[in-house]
């Protein structure tokens, strides 16, 4: 049975392209009382990550695109993170290609809902919470007065604690259009308008691919969640305390 503490702590991402299973997975720890959302590929969780941090993930291999091994590989540089596989694949390289990668557990389809339960909950007991120690974007602690900080001289991203992350042209620009609003949201059509073009075919598009390989490298290069919050169909924001140098 899960504990009252563990109700309130532990918060789930399950990415999983085959839709029946992924909605019985939810609707399951929905029913337990877990914090939980789900994505279909590689590209949307990384949307949703960055914007609602978790403690766990619930990770497929075989994903549409970028597979499950490789998000794996990225998020081994996210601190306090636990990854649980789940896949049909069980032969022994397969097992060890995934522990390979920073997997924490890894269970073989077709898994019993009470047993991904059980592994959650032990990962939970042994494990910090992440929601203690990790970075949630726009919700800064008292005492973290530091900013992220974007230098235009030398177009390099600084996160609070110093680390750097340098940036090409276009994620300059994209970024400096975010700062310069203060926290407020900026259309997508404005900020592509300024930094792919005006005439571009599908520019809107090639703005979220952009932002998706922004939060991709932010979180593999310095192990942090960038805090550009997207509003649907409308825009972007970034939403921690930040510095235009």
């Amino acid at each position: 049975m899960i504990t009252q503490k563990l109700e309130k702590i532990i918060r789930i991402a399950v990415v999983e392209d085959d839709i029946d299973l992924l909605d019985n997975m939810l609707e399951y720890l929905k029913m337990l009382g877990y914090a939980v959302w789900g994505a279909r590929n590689a590209e949307d969780f990384y949307r949703r990550f960055a914007i609602d941090v978790v403690d766990v993930i619930v990770l497929d291999i075989g994903l549409p695109g970028e597979d499950g091994l490789s998000v794996a590989r990225h998020l081994r540089e996210v601190p306090n993170l636990t990854v649980i596989i789940v896949s049909a694949r069980d032969a022994l390289e397969e097992r060890l290609a995934g522990f390979e990668t920073g997997a924490d557990r890894y269970l073989v389809k077709p898994v019993n809902l009470s047993e991904l339960v059980a592994n959650i909950e032990a990962v939970g007991r042994r494990s910090h919470p992440a929601s203690s120690k990790m970075a949630v974007p726009g919700k800064k602690e008292r005492h973290e007065a530091a900013p992220w900080r974007l230098a235009k001289e030398d177009w390099h991203l600084f996160e609070p604690g110093g680390n750097k992350l340098e940036l090409t042209a276009r994620e300059f620009l994209l970024l400096k259009c975010l700062f310069e609003a203060k926290g407020e949201v900026v259309a997508r059509r404005v900020i592509a308008d300024k930094i792919i073009g005006t005439r571009i075919v599908n520019s809107d598009e090639r703005l979220d691919v952009m932002l998706a390989r922004l939060r991709k490298k932010c979180m593999v290069t310095l192990g942090q969640i960038l805090p550009v919050k997207t509003v649907h169909q409308v825009g972007y924001a970034f939403t921690a305390l930040s510095v235009l140098e």
